[in-house]
């Protein structure tokens, strides 16, 4: 752990505070995440802070081909499914409620920790609950299909806010060093972390695709994929894309909404603080 802090102090480049970092944290936590940011700001200045939203898009080596993905955008491919999603949404459950009346904390808060049960919650884990509350059956998948549509219902409502993740408690600031280590272990035969790829890579080619900037990473999930689109399951959750990036260093991958994924969802939208949440997302 102590390697890692000495990694996340390397990042300021003697900056400031950084004025990005807006929530309810605790200091050290908030000097962490500003010298996270302040790494971004100084790696790619032409770059605002809103415009991590758009993921790798953003980057100015991706120029070359943003405009095919403005012209994309004119007509996203999401558009149908998205309508389907806001009907799934709004649709009332056996006990006459909706989904909205459970999930009334904002999407800008998600994931959070919660006190009481000990645990981080997703936005996964309180439509499940939700769903069985009201009499309805759980969705078994939590990484595409279903569950992946309502998401993206639940937080386009939210569009434009600033992602706002308070870590202001002590079980709060375990989870968000849990994740962090997560975040910053190298594992798998190719010995990665995701830091690796996101933060000291971020903008270089590989393969010939751009990786994307840490900041921002998980603002418009869940996304929907061209890569995904080729098997006919074009949406999915970020716990699926977490997946991914382990079986791609060959570490074995963890289930979706377990323990060690949600404590690095819970530490990426810390360190993604006053970055504006924009779902749904097209993503390669």
């Amino acid at each position: 752990m102590r390697k890692i802090v000495v990694t996340l102090a390397t990042l300021t480049l003697l900056s400031g505070t950084s004025a990005w970092v807006t929530a309810s944290q605790d200091p050290k936590v908030k000097k962490e995440i500003a010298e996270y940011q302040d790494y971004f700001k100084k790696r790619f200045p032409t770059v605002a802070k809103d415009d991590y939203s758009d993921g790798v898009n953003a980057l100015p080596q991706y120029a070359e081909r943003r405009a095919n993905w403005e012209m994309l955008m004119e007509f996203p491919p999401y558009d149908a499914d998205m309508d389907k999603a806001r009907e799934m949404w709004k649709k009332p459950l056996k006990s006459g409620k909706t989904l909205g009346s459970c999930l009334t904390r904002p999407a800008t808060k998600y994931p959070y920790y919660d006190e009481q049960r000990k645990e981080i919650r997703t936005v996964e884990l309180d439509i499940n609950e939700c769903l069985k509350k009201h009499g309805e059956e759980p969705i078994k998948n939590v990484k595409h299909g279903k569950m992946a549509l309502l998401i993206a219902a639940f937080r386009e409502q939210y569009n434009g806010q600033p992602w706002d993740i308070d870590i202001d408690t002590p079980g709060a600031i375990a989870a968000y060093e849990a994740g962090k280590k997560f975040y910053w272990t190298k594992r798998g035969q190719l010995n990665f972390s995701c830091a690796n790829c996101h933060v000291h890579s971020a903008g270089n080619k590989l393969r010939g695709d751009v990786l994307s900037a840490g900041i921002g990473h998980t603002t418009g999930f869940p996304v929907y994929r061209t890569k995904w689109s080729l098997a006919g399951k074009p949406w999915g959750t970020v716990h699926r894309r977490y997946g991914g990036c382990n079986r791609q260093v060959r570490a074995k991958p963890f289930k979706a909404q377990s323990p060690e994924y949600r404590a690095l969802e819970f530490y990426e939208a810390a360190i993604s603080t006053g970055v504006p949440l924009k779902v749904p997302s097209q993503r390669q």
